[in-house]
């Protein structure tokens, strides 16, 4: 079993900064969306194809789409593209999802919308309460399920 929880979220940047400090050097992070006018494929590691979990959440019509190792160096270039132009408020980034260890552990989808943002029981509890403390993300709910092995 594993434990799922839905995030109401207040603070786009603020939940991603958090999930990325969460996953730092031990973890990837995809993004996908009309990132023509973000330097994210500029950053140390970067690759535009899909690697282990990290797939396209949309197949048609196809969009542009990112993967980044998180590190504390990309966290900062990643922080800078995306805070510059506000990326996660208007247009441009649609999707985000952060492996570790071949499992997705958090995913924003539709733009962060309230009922398409999850993190798994990987993201501490305790870090989503502090999360809602400070208002970044306005509150959210657990749901356990059947963790289903996809690496056979």
């Amino acid at each position: 079993m594993r434990t799922k929880y839905w995030i109401n979220t207040r603070d786009k940047p603020g939940l991603l900064l958090a999930m990325m400090h969460q996953f730092e050097n031990s973890a990837n992070i995809s993004f996908e969306g009309s990132l023509n006018n973000l330097l994210l494929s500029s950053i140390p590691g970067a690759s535009m194809k899909e690697q282990g979990m990290l797939k396209r959440a949309v197949l048609a019509p196809e969009s542009d789409f990112i993967v980044i190792p998180i590190t504390t160096e990309t966290i900062r270039y990643i922080w800078k593209e995306i805070t510059d132009k506000d990326h996660l408020a208007h247009e441009g980034i649609a999707h985000v999802q952060i492996e570790k260890n071949g499992k997705i552990v958090f995913g924003a989808y539709d733009n962060f919308d309230k009922e398409c943002v999850v993190a798994y029981d990987d993201v501490p509890i305790y870090l989503l309460d502090r999360l809602k403390e400070k208002g970044v993300i306005r509150s959210y709910d657990e749901q356990s399920e059947v963790d289903v092995d996809m690496s056979t």
